[in-house]
């Protein structure tokens, strides 16, 4: 792969992840729930992968141990989210949903599928088909040098 089609490929997937971030940020009204967008992130990471230390959940926000320790403070206070020590380290917290912290994620994720199914519904079966697959290479990818962690949700449902 030529170095132009590295930074094109960069590019797209920059632009990809913008667009992706402005359609989950925009579908629930971050200032309904009374959350801020780091706040909603935290949920929904904490939703979709339970029992992270404040360290991994840091890192995987790409934010601070300090900010992070203001933001759990804060979602602690709503009751979306709860810290409980490590079992196998105790000087570690590891960090879970609450059932009200489930609801608010389960809900904006609904409503992030619901406006990308809207949109995708333009589609052919074989556009899909392809869009499909074409989607799961590049999760795959992804995975493998540590952009995307794919370890299934305990939540979901097979949906």
């Amino acid at each position: 792969m030529s170095i132009g089609s590295q930074k094109d490929n960069i590019g797209l997937f920059s632009e990809m992840f913008a667009t992706l971030a402005q359609a989950v940020m925009q579908s629930l009204s971050i200032e309904e729930l009374g959350l801020t967008p780091l706040q909603l992130m935290t949920v929904i990471v904490v939703y979709n992968h339970p029992g992270q230390t404040m360290t991994v959940l840091a890192s995987n926000l790409g934010t601070t141990g300090p900010q992070l320790s203001r933001t759990i403070k804060a979602l602690e206070s709503k009751e979306l989210v709860q810290r409980q020590p490590n079992p196998q380290n105790r000087r570690q917290i590891n960090v879970v949903p609450t059932s009200e912290g489930t609801v608010v994620a389960e809900r904006h994720m609904r409503s992030v599928q619901a406006k990308i199914s809207t949109r995708l519904a333009g589609l052919t079966p074989a556009d899909r088909h392809r869009l499909d697959a074409d989607l799961a290479d590049a999760i795959r990818l992804f995975a493998k040098v540590g952009i995307m962690h794919t370890e299934p949700n305990t939540h979901q449902n097979g949906d």
